[in-house]
């Protein structure tokens, strides 16, 4: 359980870092910020809905229950923002990454605190 926690925060730490460097706002070849939302942040969803699944299913959590939906579904907004800032060249801005950022600091509440 130990090591799937460990997973878990690792595949989170990877998507936050590819989200925050594709959707950032500075003046970034497009090939590069592509480079960030499909090879880093792409993975690190991957790995954290893996891991999380997991670690639900060997917690006994409830796979459908609210704050595993709700997370589940900000986690996929977020990456769209990632995905729009990496479809074409000067999407970036402050706009997008607020949308990116919050939406996955709001995951992150969630799994820490796992309201009701």
């Amino acid at each position: 359980m130990l090591v799937l926690r460990f997973v878990k925060i690792v595949g989170v730490l990877v998507l936050v870092a590819g989200t925050l460097a594709a959707v950032w706002p500075s003046p970034m070849p497009l090939a590069t910020r592509r480079r960030f939302a499909f090879a880093v942040a792409g993975p690190g969803l991957l790995l954290s809905w893996t891991a999380g699944f997991l670690l639900a299913y060997f917690a006994g959590h409830r796979l459908w229950s609210t704050w595993v939906v709700v997370s589940m579904t900000l986690s996929l907004l977020s990456i769209q923002g990632v995905l729009y800032s990496a479809g074409r060249d000067g999407r970036a801005s402050p706009k997008v990454a607020a949308f990116s950022l919050l939406t996955l600091l709001a995951v992150v509440a969630l799994m820490v605190w796992r309201p009701a």
